[in-house]
């Protein structure tokens, strides 16, 4: 691991924290830390972004335009937490962020999730192209206003999550643009890039910034829209051109505004549908509750029938026979107050949720 901070005492508590179960380098300047990169080929970085001379920032996209065997997990240290720092970090090609003041355990359980991730997430970061395409370029503002319009038509015929989230990435790439959508619906997060791929961090990145409530933050290429339970990042906004990147922000945030309309909608049917059967299968409950007392009944005054005929058989006396049939009705009397009652249980319920 290689840390590059120009803080002596932050650079103490790392050692500290790491030399004994890592192989640990520190640099003090960007131009040592890029480097210190080539020729030690880390798996992971752990890099501060105010620092004299290069920051941070122009760091990390040295590194990232480094030819390596394979590019180090890159883990942004700053002081600086709000959500565009954030959305600047992972803009240049950072892969996590931790705040300062440090908190170890947390600094700890992230290096140690980067060893885990790395192999396996560091070629699905999307990376912009840098020129929009030729489709994108040509693109009128009536034809925009049409892909919008084909997008809100097809919102009404979608009925679950994945369908909305497909939809939206398809309608963003028609526009040109690479995207992730993320869905939090049902207490779950969902999140899809334009390659159909779920990326672990770009999923927190958009948690963090929905979080923060804010409806639009841009940085650079990178805008995230935020409304209600949806949430898009965009990789390749063009920027270039003024007019269009404005129009365009417009026609991104109406389209996540009714993603999210049909998101929340999605979700009011699904709670009317479970309702729905819930008062059915109450229903079937209270149906068969009420037939076995139909028939409960019904054998009690077989079963008192028959015991007066037993009475007789066995030769008991009027008094004796009267007091067994009054202690049979009183056991099955109770049983069937009982029943009453779970009955009366049952239509409270259903009473209830038909309200």
């Amino acid at each position: 691991m290689l840390v590059i901070d120009d803080d002596p005492i932050l650079t103490q508590i790392m050692q500290m924290l790491f030399e004994a179960t890592l192989d640990l380098t520190c640099r003090s300047s960007g131009e040592e830390g890029v480097q210190a990169v080539r020729e030690t080929l880390p798996e992971i970085v752990l890099l501060d972004i105010e620092m004299a001379g290069m920051d941070g920032y122009e760091v990390c996209r040295r590194i990232r335009e480094l030819d390596l065997p394979s590019q180090p997990y890159i883990i942004f240290v700053s002081a600086h937490s709000d959500p565009v720092k954030r959305l600047a970090a992972y803009s240049v090609g950072g892969e996590d962020f931790v705040g300062k003041p440090l908190q170890p355990e947390e600094l700890v359980r992230k290096v140690e999730q980067a060893l885990s991730y790395r192999r396996e997430i560091h070629e699905l970061r999307t990376q912009a192209q840098g020129a929009m395409s030729v489709a994108m370029s040509a693109m009128t503002d009536s034809s925009a206003l049409g892909i919008c319009l084909q997008f809100f038509r097809k919102l009404f015929q979608i009925s679950d999550p994945e369908q909305l989230m497909k939809t939206t990435l398809d309608t963003l790439a028609e526009f040109g643009l690479s995207a992730t959508v993320q869905l939090r619906v049902d207490g779950a997060a969902r999140t899809l890039n334009s390659a159909q791929l779920d990326d672990h961090m770009e999923s927190l990145l958009l948690r963090d910034l929905s979080a923060d409530q804010q409806h639009i933050v841009s940085y650079g290429s990178r805008t995230a829209f935020n409304y209600g339970p949806v949430s898009l990042l965009i990789q390749n906004m063009p920027v270039e051109d003024e007019e269009r990147y404005g129009k365009l922000k417009d026609y991104l945030a109406l389209m996540g505004e009714g993603a999210a309309e049909r998101a929340e909608a999605m979700a009011r049917d699904r709670a009317g549908d479970r309702l729905t059967q819930a008062r059915s299968v109450l229903g079937g409950l209270l149906q068969n509750h009420q037939a076995g007392m139909a028939e409960a009944r019904m054998l009690q005054e077989v079963a008192l029938s028959r015991l007066g005929g037993m009475a007789k058989e066995f030769g008991l006396s009027p008094a004796q026979t009267s007091a067994l049939l009054d202690a049979a009705g009183e056991a099955l009397g109770g049983l069937c107050q009982l029943q009453g009652r779970q009955e009366a249980g049952l239509s409270l319920l259903r009473a209830t949720l038909g309200t």
